[in-house]
């Protein structure tokens, strides 16, 4: 009877221990499955909203060419235009003579073929593929001649190391990037200069833009992040990339610099 009863004790102890097993197998397997799902969601909403990204990107862009495109008309070509007019409205044989006749109908020529030209330039502005088509520094530097154009600054883009291919989407996050930096410098750094110099390493490519400004405090500007310094910051950590501010008050000054890896080639 003993001897049964000792059996039956193992054999509820077995159970139980089986239960306990399985049961902890059974917790272990939906723990796992509700954090599974939940890695997943997780990925599947940042691919989104880095989807959502990259069109705001390309909206913004878009944008922006077109407001300097206005004002590129307005600025230069118009004036160029207005240019021609006044010359071919003192084309008047009887008041000149030949010579100043022929004048000024090659100057009045040279405005309208500079004026077709600049607008051959703005039309490849317009093509949505235009900043894929080029490379990073080539788009940057075409940004810094319309910046130079207005004849407030003093541009100068550089490049050391030898360049590598971009992912299309990160190339124009960084763009974009760029052109926020370029536009608050514009407007919040009274700046003269503006420098922009590329790096491109072994495993990562970046970019320091410097300008000769007012300089900012960027932990009291961290503390009120507007718009600008707010979708800088979050684009960079999008794609990945590292960035730094240095506006030291003592200096005269900002110095803004974007790390960004190289994606792994496995």
């Amino acid at each position: 009877m003993q001897a049964i009863a000792g059996e039956l004790q193992i054999v509820i102890a077995a159970t139980l221990f089986l239960l306990l097993v399985t049961s902890f197998v059974i917790a272990f397997i939906f723990i796992h499955q509700i954090q599974h799902h939940k890695y997943v969601r997780e990925r599947e909403e940042i691919k989104n909203n880095y989807k959502q990204e990259i069109l705001k990107a390309q909206l913004e862009v878009k944008e922006h060419t077109m407001n300097s495109l206005s004002q590129e008309i307005h600025d230069n070509i118009g004036q160029i235009l207005s240019l021609a007019k006044l010359n071919l409205s003192t084309l008047k044989q009887h008041e000149i003579n030949e010579v100043q006749f022929e004048d000024k109908l090659k100057t009045t020529k040279e405005l309208i073929s500079k004026s077709i030209q600049d607008l051959r330039e703005l039309s490849k502005r317009l093509n949505s593929e235009f900043i894929i088509k080029q490379s990073l520094p080539q788009a940057i530097e075409r940004e810094l001649e319309y910046i130079n154009k207005t004849g407030l600054y003093e541009t100068d883009i550089t490049t050391e190391g030898q360049a590598q291919a971009l992912d299309d989407q990160k190339k124009l996050i960084l763009f974009r990037i760029s052109q926020e930096i370029l536009n608050n410098i514009i407007k919040h750094a009274f700046a003269k200069k503006i420098l922009v110099r590329f790096h491109y390493m072994v495993n990562n490519i970046s970019l320091f833009f410097q300008d000769d400004g007012i300089g900012f405090n960027f932990d009291i500007a961290r503390e009120n992040v507007g718009t600008g310094l707010g979708n800088i910051i979050h684009r960079a950590r999008l794609i990945g990339a590292d960035i730094k501010f240095t506006a030291p008050p003592s200096q005269q000054g900002t110095l803004i610099i974007i790390t960004l890896p190289y994606e792994s080639s496995e």
